[in-house]
């Protein structure tokens, strides 16, 4: 319960992985870089030899280098026990593998029996510089346990090997003590510094393939049009770095993992680790191989957590039975956060064109229902009062009432095919059934047959064509064709007042065929040109009737053949409609034999 005044606040976690030499320094880095002012630390174990060699506690050179950070430290209630001698010492306990020491010492030795036969040559002091040189060689390679060894174990063999009085550590001269005990400075400074080199430049690289497999890992997602595409890639890729095989389980439109093991991208799982993989999936924890939880499964299943949910599950199944290092497991969380992302990305956009979709369809069945309504109840109507016309007698009787009525029928029988017509073209050109049967035609026949079905709706309208004699042959479906040309020249008898010329022409452009169609009308408002093709899109201003589908019908079927239509104004008035088709001049016609 809370109280007036009283604000209940949230706080959200973030685990957060860097790499550096210096436990200090990566604290201050990430400290500027997340705007920290105040840090919580445990009271940590004073360590005599390590503190010595590091300058302190992690707590005294964090106060002492944190500058503006707050620093809150956190009372131990008991205090730490060791039940060894080494580990306790540093040098054995995180310095480096016993391996290291053993190769450094075996290292050592070859270098003084090298001493032990060229110092009658360069003298006993030359000898220190090959020591030296043994120190920084061993500093570009080990760990700092193993440098300080060589550097002490180093000094001690110069001294009992070679320096006067030989076998024994007394040194009889102050020149050869005051060398000795520099050495020692130098060589343990100089291996620690390789040590740091070699240091650097391991976290470099690392940092630079991390940049570099995440800027791969975005081009993969980027340059990908399908998320199968990516995810193979993805899993490929972090297959070879991990040395092992990786696989991807989606969530599906119900909320649980999909069975995609027919999937490119996915893995063959048996039903114990398809439990594993759910129980990761429903609990958003990591489990199976290298966890404490399921640890008995043979491969790792890692959540895809986006920004709002989880998307899946990341699989990956190790080739051996090495863990994954720090920086692997560092990488492999980037990336899979990154995934998770544009996974969910890539379904919220999925989710949204379905909607825009669903959004259309209702639009376009609204527009639909609204447009259609008066062009089909205005021929219904006219049929309707025709059929009961021809009931009355005295009518019927009447051969020119006959003759008037059967000719208003026959008119509105074509007007409602024409409307069922557009209708069932539009439904297979949206619906993407649409397969044309291409052959060779001639557009003479073409512009006379349309205009022959046209004969009615054109008696108010002289045409004229204009279709050279020798015009070739087009390669075109001509029941779509004939159906598209209709349109147009429908459409210019339609809104165009009575006894303006509509103009037909055709003619060859290069590598295309123009039909162009042409009235003597008002034109088109050049604002309305970009929308005139568009589905149920109707000038304003413009005479009622007409479903607003002829021209979308034009562009679908002319884009089906390759082609495309334009309009624009012609001058002095009147609008002009070019049907434009590809043509190939030297692709040969089929002779009148073979027509035949």
């Amino acid at each position: 319960k809370f109280t007036q005044g009283e604000v209940k606040s949230t706080s959200k976690a973030e685990v957060l992985t860097t790499t550096d030499t210096n436990i200090v320094d990566a604290l201050k880095r990430v400290a500027v870089q997340k705007n920290v002012t105040q840090i919580v630390l445990g009271r940590p174990t004073k360590r005599l030899f390590q503190d010595f060699i590091e300058g302190g506690t992690l707590l005294d050179r964090l106060v002492r280098e944190g500058g503006d950070i707050d620093v809150h430290v956190i009372r131990q209630n008991e205090k730490e026990e060791y039940k060894t001698f080494l580990q306790r010492f540093p040098l054995f306990k995180s310095f480096g593998p016993l391996q290291a020491y053993w190769f450094t010492a075996w290292f050592l030795i070859g270098v003084g029996l090298l001493g032990l036969f060229v110092e009658p040559l360069i003298g006993y002091r030359a000898v220190g510089y090959l020591f030296l040189l043994c120190v920084l060689v061993v500093g570009m390679m080990a760990t700092i346990g193993p440098i300080v060894m060589a550097a002490i174990v180093s000094a001690l063999g110069w001294n009992f090997f070679f320096i006067p009085p030989r076998f024994t550590l007394d040194i009889s001269r102050a020149d050869d003590l005051a060398m000795s005990l520099s050495y020692l400075v130098v060589a343990s400074i100089t291996g620690y510094l390789a040590h740091r080199v070699r240091s650097h430049e391991k976290i470099i690289r690392e940092r630079e393939d991390r940049i570099s497999t995440l800027y791969e890992v975005s081009q993969d997602i980027a340059a990908s049009f399908e998320k199968k595409e990516f995810l193979e890639k993805i899993n490929e890729r972090m297959g070879r770095l991990l040395d092992g095989s990786c696989g991807i389980i989606l969530k599906g439109k119900d909320g649980k993992l999909l069975s995609d093991e027919h999937k490119s991208y996915s893995l063959v799982l048996k039903d114990k680790e398809k439990a594993v993989a759910a129980w990761a999936f429903d609990s958003g924890k990591r489990a199976g191989w290298s966890t404490e939880t399921l640890s008995e499964a043979k491969n790792l299943y890692i959540p895809l957590k986006a920004s709002t949910s989880i998307v899946g599950i990341f699989i990956y199944r190790p080739n051996g039975k090495r863990k994954l290092t720090l920086e692997q497991e560092s990488l492999l969380l980037t990336v899979l956060n990154q995934l998770a992302n544009s996974l969910e990305k890539h379904f919220l956009e999925k989710r949204l064109r379905e909607a825009e979709k669903l959004e259309e369809s209702e639009h376009l069945h609204q527009t639909l229902l609204s447009s259609i309504s008066h062009e089909l109840r205005t021929p219904l109507t006219v049929i309707m009062g025709t059929a009961s016309a021809f009931a009355d007698p005295a009518i019927s009787q009447n051969p020119s009432q006959v003759m008037a009525m059967g000719e208003e029928l026959s008119v509105a029988s074509e007007r409602l095919n024409r409307i069922i017509e557009n209708l069932l073209d539009m439904s297979r050109l949206s619906s993407g059934v649409l397969a044309l049967k291409r052959e060779w035609h001639d557009v003479r026949d073409l512009i006379g047959v349309s205009l022959g079905k046209l004969k009615g709706f054109l008696t108010e309208h002289p045409v004229r064509v204009q279709i050279p004699d020798d015009f070739p042959l087009v390669e075109m479906d001509f029941r779509f064709m004939e159906h598209a040309v209709m349109n147009l020249i429908l459409n210019a008898a339609t809104y165009t007042p009575k006894g303006s010329t509509i103009y037909i022409s055709a003619r060859v452009v290069e590598d295309a065929v123009e039909i162009e169609v042409r009235d003597d009308g008002p034109g088109i408002p050049e604002e309305s040109i970009p929308f005139l093709f568009d589905k149920f899109y109707r000038v304003p201003g413009t005479k009622t009737g007409g479903t607003g589908l002829g021209l979308s019908i034009v562009q679908s079927i002319t884009e089906a053949h390759k082609g495309k239509v334009s309009v624009t104004n012609a001058e002095p008035h009147g609008a002009c409609f070019t049907i434009t088709l590809p043509w190939i001049e030297n692709k040969k016609a089929p002779q009148e034999e073979d027509i035949l």
